[in-house]
């Protein structure tokens, strides 16, 4: 259980950071120093803007989901130690 919840706080790192990349192309769209096409830029912006969110929401869902699992098994055996 302990594992999931891990797994969901580097998830929402990685998704933020995704978020973060995306706000960096956004900001510097207009620089006239660049090799990137504003196509190709526009496109990671999407492409990173969606990854990010997508892993956001499933980090938050899979947080929520271990903690259900974790008030369930204590419910269930109230006499483990925490």
């Amino acid at each position: 259980m302990n594992n999931r919840k891990n797994r969901a706080y580097l998830l929402g790192i990685a998704g933020g950071y995704l978020g973060y990349l995306a706000y960096e192309l956004f900001r510097d769209r207009n620089l006239p120093d660049t090799t990137m096409t504003p196509l190709a830029r526009w496109l990671f912006i999407g492409l990173f803007v969606l990854c990010g969110a997508g892993l956001v929401i499933y980090a938050v869902i899979s947080w929520i989901k271990a903690g259900k699992e974790k008030q369930e098994a204590e419910s269930d055996n109230p006499d483990s130690l925490k």
